[in-house]
């Protein structure tokens, strides 16, 4: 059975489309090594198709549905979790952006290209994994990358997470995961047990207890990004 290197783990899976398999061929490794599989529940499989957008596509559901698994998976026994939101590295570290979908997060990222050229490297536009690996929280790509399908097979400590919402000035201020928890929580998968609720509000508590968050209201111009930029650095 094939094994994938994802967020630093291999994952053992067995794709059945076309689809999937071309769209997790750039994480394939040759590594005999394997931290866990991933077997689809056929019962639980026809469930998730019957809530998606393509209910009669079991082709474009079955990626989705491999990524939902291994996420839960990661969340039960590896310190991590799903955050919705567009991630990108600089100078080797990572910043974020969530934000509802529709409001920017993609305009931001692209600004950043254009205002730091080739000091940026996306890492995945829209569903990247957090991880916690010896003591410090990564942003890792994954082979799910939304709409746009930007990002790549890296990881990067995190520097920053940004909350974005639209404005017509460009601003960014510190906050407390407090004031947009709903948010945030909203950013990421709820898991359906309490231990592993408990799991993913203490990684929440441990992340934005070493990474700042900030509220960063922009517009469409360019500027954003320097502003975003400066503003964790000073």
């Amino acid at each position: 059975m094939p094994v994938y290197r994802i967020a630093e783990l291999n994952i053992e899976m067995e794709p059945r489309y076309r689809e999937t398999a071309d769209r997790l061929a750039p994480y394939l490794t040759d590594s005999a090594e394997v931290d866990f599989s991933v077997e689809p529940d056929p019962e639980g499989f026809a469930a998730f198709e019957a809530r998606s957008s393509f209910p009669d596509r079991p082709d474009m559901n079955e990626g989705p549905y491999l990524y939902t698994l291994i996420c839960q998976r990661v969340l039960a026994d590896y310190d991590g979790f799903f955050f919705h939101s567009s991630a990108l590295e600089m100078d080797g570290e990572g910043y974020l952006f969530t934000a509802l979908s529709g409001t920017g997060k993609s305009t931001h990222t692209r600004n950043w290209r254009r205002t730091f050229g080739d000091r940026v490297t996306m890492i995945n536009d829209d569903k990247p994994i957090i991880r916690r690996i010896g003591g410090k929280f990564f942003v890792c790509g994954t082979p799910w990358m939304g709409k746009s399908d930007v990002g790549c097979n890296m990881i990067a400590p995190i520097r920053a997470v940004y909350v974005l919402q639209r404005g017509e000035e460009n601003s960014a201020r510190k906050i407390s995961p407090g004031a947009v928890f709903k948010q945030l929580l909203e950013a990421t998968l709820l898991p359906k047990t309490r231990d592993n609720m408990q799991k993913l509000l203490s990684l929440f508590n441990d992340l934005f207890s070493s990474v700042p968050l900030f509220l960063l209201t922009c517009n469409k111009d360019p500027d954003s990004a320097r502003v975003a930029y400066e503003t964790v650095e000073s």
